[in-house]
């Protein structure tokens, strides 16, 4: 029987079509012994087209020496060739290459510590470090731990931050919620008694509560459930007892206020989106892994169970609740989008409106200011000239009078020496 509880026979609307032929969204893995738990593992990251986005960016031909043992080269090979069917198995080569780094096949893994492994692993052998930082920025939930004395509630900060790749939820051996785990995990907790702490102010050993801070949230958050226990004479045993989650999730919702850090981006997103489930069958000596996916942008559910792929419901989803040997194990979360950043381009776009108004008023200012002067300039030269022009007539006007004053004196001065000529 299917997670849905439809039958498992190929019907004829399957035509004899292998899995990534009829439904190109979602692939099924071979299991190549014990690989069940990285097959679906591999389901979420094949989900995640961030983590794809970024690996792509990355230039793996620069990794020359070690290549076979390189985890984020491999991993990149799968996510570029899940798409191809002619390609029967993409992911081989990543499960000999995690096996050479000792998370051997043929040995059973717990998915969580795999997946932070993976994640280590990618950040220690790339290269491009800064590109790795992104990888790591993508899971990363950044958190501060907060103290506070209870005789004077003087508030005390650890100097530096840390951050979390995988939420880890403790859960009741009861009816749970996602919400309530959450609301739990950053619950305030009172240390007293020989956990008393020093206060500064006090001077002495006071009670203090403590707890975590959200400095930032990722953009895919990862919970992890926490299921496996040990009992008091060190056996492990596993809680399949009911969580009950949604498809959205809302941190406002769920923490108070207080949660949050004072250097907590207001308008960063706090809602998210569920796109992948994996879920352990079995007790905690011996188990199987499987996923729930849903692609990047869709709303269709598939279940992967390695090479088998199949799509069901939301409500064959919520089946993995609890109650039954088939558990959700780990939760993964897609952060959406804000107004803020949905509108980012309109905002975008009414700033570029805003700034061409404002350069092209300042054109429209500066012709109108050069106009004038020139206006000013032209009046100018234009009395300068006729001032000009005056002057010379007026110029020429002496130069004439005198002209004539000295052609007068030169007739008399003639006449009156011929009139002593004649006297002589």
């Amino acid at each position: 029987m299917t997670p849905d509880g439809r039958s498992g026979r190929r019907g004829p609307e399957n035509n004899g079509l292998t899995p990534e032929r009829r439904f190109p969204r979602c692939r099924g893995l071979e299991n190549y012994g014990l690989t069940c738990c990285v097959n679906a593992l591999l389901q979420s990251f094949i989900a995640t087209s961030e983590l794809k986005d970024l690996l792509d960016r990355w230039d793996s031909s620069s990794v020359r020496e070690d290549a076979l043992d390189n985890v984020p080269v491999h991993l990149k090979g799968v996510l570029g060739a899940i798409r191809d069917p002619s390609c029967r198995a993409p992911h081989k080569d990543f499960l000999r290459c995690l096996d050479r780094q000792h998370i051997r096949l043929n040995v059973q893994h717990d998915a969580d510590e795999v997946f932070l492994a993976v994640l280590n692993f990618i950040q220690q052998q790339m290269d491009d470090k800064v590109l790795a930082l992104e990888i790591q920025s993508l899971y990363r939930l950044s958190v501060e731990l907060h103290h506070q004395c209870v005789e004077c509630s003087s508030n005390q900060f650890l100097p530096s931050s840390s951050y979390l790749l995988s939420l880890p939820l403790h859960i009741r051996n009861q009816n749970n919620t996602l919400k309530d785990c959450l609301a739990s995990f950053f619950e305030l907790q009172k240390l007293s008694g020989i956990d008393n702490c020093f206060c500064d102010q006090c001077k002495t050993r006071t009670p203090f509560t403590h707890g975590h801070r959200i400095l930032s949230l990722p953009t895919i958050l990862c919970v992890q459930l926490q299921r496996f226990r040990y009992s008091d004479s060190g056996w492990m045993y596993k809680l399949d007892c009911s969580v009950e989650f949604q498809e959205s999730l809302d941190f406002q919702d769920i923490c108070s206020r207080d949660v949050f850090s004072k250097d907590f981006q207001k308008n960063e997103g706090t809602k998210y989106s569920l796109f992948a489930v994996i879920v352990h069958s079995g007790s905690a000596m011996f188990g199987h892994y499987t996923a729930f996916v849903r692609a990047t942008g869709g709303s269709d559910w598939f279940y992967a169970n390695d090479s088998h792929v199949e799509p069901v419901s939301w409500e064959a989803v919520r089946e993995t609740y609890g109650g039954r040997s088939r558990t959700a194990y780990m939760l993964l979360y897609r952060r959406e989008p804000t107004q803020t950043q949905g509108g980012g381009e309109g905002e975008e776009q009414e700033g570029e409106r805003q700034e061409g108004e404002r350069r092209e008023g300042e054109v429209q200012e500066g012709e109108r200011q050069e106009g004038g002067r020139r206006k000013r300039k032209k009046r100018g030269g234009e009395k300068q000239e006729g001032e000009k022009q005056e002057g010379e007539k007026q110029e020429g006007a002496v130069h004439e009078g005198g002209r004539r004053e000295g052609k007068k004196q030169g007739v008399g001065g003639n006449k009156k020496g011929r009139n002593r000529k004649g006297r002589n």
